[in-house]
């Protein structure tokens, strides 16, 4: 059996957004070991960034979408960035992740979403996204919200439930914010 899949590459003014690739881990693992993965639960091992590289990557296989790595027009990876959706998670995600802290406050994450979003739109047919952010996660809920997201306080209670994946009596809340079709 073959099976063939389509990863676009999608363009904005400062950024290509392309599929992950082999050479990419070295600039994501540096990321996955470092404090910067502390609201994502890290730092992690390098075999946990290599498993989490891989599932990163596998979401195009397994969903036919999920997150592009954000590049420089001169070729620099600086984050990945778009839809994420294990199969355990209750809905998908609007997610992203800046490697270096030197690319922080560029607007690169609201460029890059601004054009992955309506992809996202088209080829999921979801209407709905979330972002699950931690709640002393201040400026990735700033972007949520200029995303046109808004905090959804019934899944964020969902969500922290007992009976949710997410629950963890030792770690702060995740709150949920809402992207819907069209709001942004």
């Amino acid at each position: 059996m073959t099976q063939t899949y389509t990863i676009p590459t999608l363009q904005t003014d400062r950024l290509t957004l392309r599929a992950p690739r082999a050479d990419d881990f070295a600039a994501f693992s540096k990321f996955a070991l470092s404090d910067r993965t502390d609201f994502i639960g890290g730092p992690f091992t390098i075999k946990d960034a290599n498993r989490m590289w891989g599932s990163l990557a596998g979401q195009w296989v397994l969903r036919g979408y999920g997150s592009f790595v954000a590049c420089l027009k001169d070729g620099t990876p600086v984050g990945s960035l778009g839809c994420w959706h294990p199969m355990i998670w209750p809905e998908p995600e609007f997610g992203w992740t800046l490697w270096s802290a030197n690319h922080e406050g560029k607007g690169y994450v609201t460029e890059a979403l601004r054009t992955i979003m309506p992809w996202a739109w088209d080829v999921t047919g979801f209407t709905t996204f979330v972002s699950y952010i931690d709640a002393s996660n201040l400026p990735s809920a700033h972007v949520a919200r200029a995303l046109g997201a808004t905090f959804d306080q019934a899944a964020t209670d969902a969500l922290n439930g007992p009976d949710s994946l997410f629950y963890d009596p030792d770690e702060e809340d995740v709150h949920v914010y809402r992207h819907v079709k069209g709001a942004a």
